[in-house]
């Protein structure tokens, strides 16, 4: 089935969270009213090219996810078809590949001019990356490919993310040379279907399970590199966890922007949001200030608009503050 949230593929997300005390809930929730205060002055500093910074993976609604994307665009007043869509092709099983093939065509016929993040698994469960290295399920990557460069032939191709979290069938730990093997061999096949495509390596940030440098695929194989961010259930205050969790965590934000420098990339941020600490606008503060300050070096960024795990839609009063601050942020001034 077509992703309709992160349950297939982010529960090594969900096995990081840990219980925090009433009263660093409070705290916390006080210092995300602080930062909804100052969104006259948060305004002040939006980027000039809001749209790129305003992508979004959405529901698929009643008649597919473009619809709800036009809605979001409406709602942060973009121009239409000025923001990124995410999606995810296939994920479960090696028949997923030809049997959801009609998913890209459904972004195709409801706007043929969108372009679309692709999330394309790198295996699935059961199935060795070195499987993959060696040639073995070339046809399947060979159908989606096919399928995707007939609907969005300058789609960006984001192959085998997450590669750190122990939890995806692609868990490059103690593997990494049959991750980049496979990772390049797939890069091949879908460059024959389209020299539009560009590539996105996208780890989960932070620690998480294994050091996610060990496994990039190679300059050559790589036009950018992302970054996948949530707001999770850490102790301290609220600058402290940002500092110590996100900012200057290991591979964390200033990992990756250093990183992407290193190599020439730009950065791309295909997930991120608020939710699993609950309604909090400082975080949606930093990350606008984050991509604000280096925006010149910045792809792309896409609000993880559905619940999965652990709510993050921010468009459906769930999240009052956040929801508020982030419409402000991210939205066009004419």
């Amino acid at each position: 089935m077509f992703r309709t949230d992160r349950s297939a593929g982010r529960s090594g997300c969900g096995r990081r969270i840990t219980k925090k005390l009433a009263v660093a809930l409070a705290v916390f929730a006080l210092a995300g009213m602080a930062a909804v205060e100052g969104a006259t002055y948060a305004a002040s500093r939006s980027a000039p090219d809001s749209s790129k910074l305003a992508g979004a993976f959405v529901n698929w609604g009643p008649v597919g996810r473009e619809r709800m994307l036009q809605s979001w665009e409406k709602w942060l007043n973009q121009a239409p078809t000025s923001v990124v869509g995410v999606d995810f092709y296939a994920e479960n099983t090696w028949d997923d590949f030809t049997r959801l093939s009609w998913v890209p065509g459904i972004w195709k016929k409801l706007n043929p001019e969108r372009n679309v993040v692709w999330s394309v698994p790198l295996t699935v469960k059961d199935t060795p990356l070195k499987d993959v290295a060696d040639g073995l399920h070339d046809a399947e990557f060979a159908a989606a490919a096919k399928a995707i460069s007939d609907a969005q032939p300058n789609a960006i191709i984001r192959l085998g993310w997450e590669m750190n979290l122990v939890s995806m069938a692609w868990f490059a730990k103690g593997q990494e040379a049959d991750y980049v093997a496979a990772f390049r061999r797939v890069v091949g096949i879908f460059r024959r279907h389209s020299v539009g495509f560009k590539y996105d390596w996208c780890p989960g940030w932070g620690a998480q399970d294994s050091p996610a440098d060990l496994a990039y695929p190679g300059d050559d194989f790589v036009d950018y590199i992302g970054l996948d961010v949530y707001d999770f259930k850490y102790e301290g205050s609220a600058s402290e966890r940002w500092d110590k969790f996100y900012l200057k965590a290991p591979f964390g934000l200033q990992w990756h922007k250093e990183f992407a420098a290193r190599h020439g990339k730009s950065m791309s941020f295909p997930e991120w949001g608020v939710g699993n600490f609950g309604d909090n606008p400082l975080f949606i503060q930093n990350m606008h200030d984050w991509f604000v300050a280096n925006g010149n070096m910045i792809a792309y960024a896409a609000y993880f608009d559905v619940d999965g795990l652990w709510p993050t839609q921010i468009d459906n009063g769930r999240f009052p503050n956040s929801q508020r601050l982030f419409r402000e942020l991210f939205r066009h001034r004419s």
